[in-house]
């Protein structure tokens, strides 16, 4: 029985480091996930709107698209469209309204 005491003393001793370096090791831890997600908080971000509104303020802002300089120059046809530059200015902004109809209603 003499030579069991040292053995379990030990095994107690070894349960008891285990037990300290997990409790330290999670509060190092506790406090690295405190700091990452520090910035998600409420009080420190202002909410985003959802994103439906986001993309409603965009359309009401409507910012001048931005054209690359590549892109200005002036471009010459090689031969004469078959339909009017009217009619088709008018399809195109037909087809691109209903993209963005198509756009607004599948985000819903």
């Amino acid at each position: 029985m003499k030579t069991r005491l040292p053995i379990v003393g030990m095994y107690m001793l070894a349960l008891a480091g285990v037990g300290l370096l997990t409790l330290k090791l999670s509060s190092l831890l506790a406090v690295q996930a405190i700091a990452l997600t520090q910035p998600y908080f409420l009080d420190n971000c202002p909410c985003l709107p959802p994103l439906v509104e986001q993309r409603r303020l965009a359309a009401a802002i409507d910012e001048p698209v931005q054209v690359a300089e590549h892109a200005k120059s002036r471009v010459a046809a090689l031969e004469a469209p078959v339909i009017p530059v009217g009619l088709l200015a008018a399809q195109m902004d037909r087809s691109e309204g209903q993209d963005l109809d198509l756009a607004v209603v599948s985000s819903k």
